[in-house]
């Protein structure tokens, strides 16, 4: 099952770039100072049509590399949202996790996921597109969570107009909520991420984690086309 029913309005992909490495991404978005949030920006609320504000802060992440958070909070109709971005820079290359969940410390184990992640859990057969959950920082309980909001959302409505379908999403709901609540282990959460921006966090760093394996891939075509990049330039980018 696609987790496809909490899409994000749809609006053209940023294409990302290959950033010079000396360049500080903090000087990419706004002047931030480590750990100290902006001032606030006036923005658009996409629920609404009012305007919220918006609050950039940048960090490092241990053994990782340094983010920018954005916190969004419209005070007219209440919607409120936090992003991860990462300046518009690609890794080197692709990266794939596989993390073998196998207790609940590993279930709270934070993760970094980009804008262009998708995330498996292959045991379902259970995946969450790019665009349904935009960059974030959770654990693998919130990203599942999320995940059951969304397909909860409308099951009132479905039970109206087709029982049938509502029965069987009611029934994976569930199956769903056994793997938040740590009943179902061990089972293998995946992250496949093109730009290489996701992450997740090594409790035994800087020891290998035996529970983790990060595969390291170069793009293909189509992994820069799925990023927003025309297909001219895609196929120079793997040249």
């Amino acid at each position: 099952m696609v987790d496809s029913t909490t899409p994000e309005e749809t609006k053209d992909c940023p294409v990302y770039t290959e950033a010079p490495a000396n360049k500080n991404i903090k000087d990419l978005v706004v002047d931030l100072e480590d750990g100290v949030p902006s001032d606030q920006i006036e923005s658009l609320c996409m629920e609404c049509k009012e305007m919220g504000t918006t609050r950039f802060m940048y960090t490092k992440i241990p053994m990782f590399k340094e983010i920018i958070l954005s916190s969004f909070l419209c005070e007219h109709c209440g919607n409120k949202n936090t992003e991860v971005q990462f300046g518009g820079k690609l890794e080197a290359q692709g990266v794939k996790y596989e993390f073998k969940i196998e207790d609940e410390q590993a279930i709270n184990r934070s993760i970094v996921k980009s804008e262009f992640a998708t995330i498996r859990i292959p045991e379902l057969d259970f995946e969450i597109p790019p665009q349904t959950q935009k960059g974030s920082i959770n654990t693998v309980e919130g990203f599942i969570a999320r995940s059951i909001m969304g397909l909860s959302e409308l099951q009132e409505e479905r039970r109206r107009f087709d029982p049938a379908i509502a029965a069987k999403l009611d029934e994976f709901i569930t199956k769903l909520q056994s793997y938040q609540d740590g009943k179902v282990l061990p089972f293998t959460f995946e992250i496949y991420d093109p730009s290489g921006n996701s992450h997740i966090q090594n409790m035994m760093a800087p020891k290998v984690d035996p529970n983790l394996k990060e595969i390291k891939f170069m793009r293909s075509v189509m992994n820069y086309q799925e990023m927003g990049y025309p297909v001219n330039d895609a196929e120079l980018m793997v040249e």
